[in-house]
């Protein structure tokens, strides 16, 4: 990790150095960051308090790999320490993000149905605008990803401030992501397209067995077999979720160090010694 001490140059880092940063981060802690990870994806079963717990155990996991970075690392206790006891602001920050792209989705839905209303009365006043009309939506659709792009990008790190900094509460954590991200956002448009790239090859296995419980399903839903692939699907998800967890933190962790490292020098300290 010498290419990312402290005392390095504070140049922005290349999409693949954020990758491989987070991988090697990851594979030099995996135990500890899977264990807890596991822990989380457990947690996430039981609704209200066990999100709050799985946000909170992501957050921790998150604090661990920016220890090492600022090399002050920690244990699980003494980063656990931090987060634990703001475990409803995670849950609160994490339910803000979420209805923000609710509301982001539910905007773009709207303006999507009017774009093709739209488009489909004057295909049929007028066939020649029908080509148009396709065209008009195709361009909305993809106007829409790419909002949704960006919007992502600012608030990548959203829960970074909260597991790191002190006097940070739910609305304070997402603006600071949205201000540290500031100017980043294409450098980061990249990172969450290969971030999620690796992270869709890692769940192919999940995507087969859904496949096979909607098949089955529909074929024969009383059938035995349907129950045990259930099960074991079930299972592969909390297992592939512990897997993925502690890459995506380890990765924001990255991002997040080299976003202050330029935008506020070495003080980048977890707390006075």
């Amino acid at each position: 990790m010498s290419n990312l001490s402290p005392a390095s140059p504070l140049g922005p880092l290349s999409v693949g150095n954020v990758v491989s940063a987070g991988v090697r981060i990851y594979r030099s802690h995996l135990q500890q960051y899977l264990t807890l990870s596991l822990r989380a994806a457990l947690w996430s079963i039981v609704p209200v308090y066990g999100w709050a717990k799985s946000t909170e155990i992501a957050g921790a996991i998150a604090r661990l790999a920016y220890s090492e970075l600022v090399d002050q690392p920690e244990t699980v206790t003494d980063a656990r320490r931090h987060t634990s006891p703001r475990l409803w602001q995670f849950f609160v920050t994490s339910l803000l993000v979420s209805l923000i792209f609710v509301g982001l989705f539910f905007g773009f839905g709207i303006g999507f149905s009017i774009i093709v209303g739209v488009g489909a009365v004057a295909a049929s006043t007028s066939p020649p605008l029908a080509p148009l009309s396709v065209i008009l939506g195709i361009v909305a659709f993809i106007a829409s990803i790419i909002i949704l792009i960006r919007f992502g990008s600012r608030l990548f790190i959203y829960d970074l401030p909260m597991a790191i900094e002190d006097n940070i509460d739910s609305t304070t954590s997402i603006s600071r992501s949205w201000s540290l991200t500031k100017g980043a956002v294409g450098r980061l448009q990249w990172i969450l397209v290969v971030a999620f790239l690796i992270t869709l090859l890692v769940y192919l296995p999940a995507i087969a067995l859904s496949g096979t419980v909607s098949f089955l399903s529909i074929n024969d839903p009383s059938s035995g077999v349907l129950l045990l692939i259930q099960l074991v699907d079930l299972v592969v998800r909390i297992l592939l979720t512990a897997l993925v967890m502690p890459y995506w933190q380890v990765i924001k962790a990255v991002v997040y160090y080299d976003l202050r490292a330029r935008r506020e020098g070495l003080g980048l300290q977890l707390r006075d010694r």
